[in-house]
């Protein structure tokens, strides 16, 4: 697991110019006082890893892999495992932030707000490759990737349409009330909706003829 681990690492590694660009805006962005767009940074964090298939189908190393020591259990485990570490580096990374915008004065700063924040993006870096991933693992890197670009449409259309929409209004409002153990919830609901992923992909890719 760690020697696949490191693998996703020296592929972060050969691609760190966009990976420091990506934290540069989103950081930059933030400390400006958008503090609402350091929650959606672990979904981008995600798709940059979920690039990382396409990169193993290109050289062939899914096809190699097998007769590696590894149990396709464990190169399925070792994907969502990065997920979560980059779920999770995210996370630390948009809290450090929005500290940073309420030092200067940009951005107001509670334990509410932060309890909220990280709960957010945790829920996003986890429900983003839960989608994904098994799709990932039962076809192959180009039809993943339409996957990929459909399922973030459809989540951007979706929270647009909600946003702007009175039901979804009246609904927050009487969630307000609840707005102490609401994230708490929506995470728990995260949590397991990334085991039952991990659950089908392991499933899935035992079964894939490579």
């Amino acid at each position: 697991m760690k020697a696949l681990l490191l693998k996703e690492l020296l592929m972060i590694k050969q691609r760190m110019v966009m990976f420091i660009l990506f934290i540069v805006i989103f950081c930059g962005i933030g400390l400006t006082g958008n503090c609402g767009v350091l929650s959606i940074m672990s979904a981008f964090f995600g798709m940059f890893l979920f690039g990382h298939l396409n990169y193993d189908e290109q050289s062939k190393w899914h096809i190699y892999s097998i007769a590696m020591p590894y149990g396709r259990k464990t190169i399925v485990s070792s994907k969502y495992m990065a997920m979560i570490i980059s779920a999770v580096f995210s996370t630390v990374l948009a809290v450090v932030t929005l500290t940073a915008a309420a030092a200067l004065g940009k951005a107001e700063l509670s334990a509410e707000l932060s309890i909220i924040y990280v709960a957010t993006s945790l829920v996003i870096g986890l429900v983003y490759p839960s989608l994904l991933l098994p799709v990932a693992f039962k076809f192959n890197s180009e039809k993943s990737r339409m996957v990929m670009i459909l399922v973030s449409a459809i989540m951007g259309g979706l929270l647009g349409v909600c946003m702007s929409s009175d039901f979804t209004t009246k609904i927050l409002e009487k969630l307000s009330k609840y707005s102490s153990i609401l994230p708490f919830i929506l995470l728990a609901v995260a949590v397991v909706l990334f085991a039952i992923s991990w659950f089908a992909s392991v499933k899935i890719y035992e079964k894939r003829d490579l």
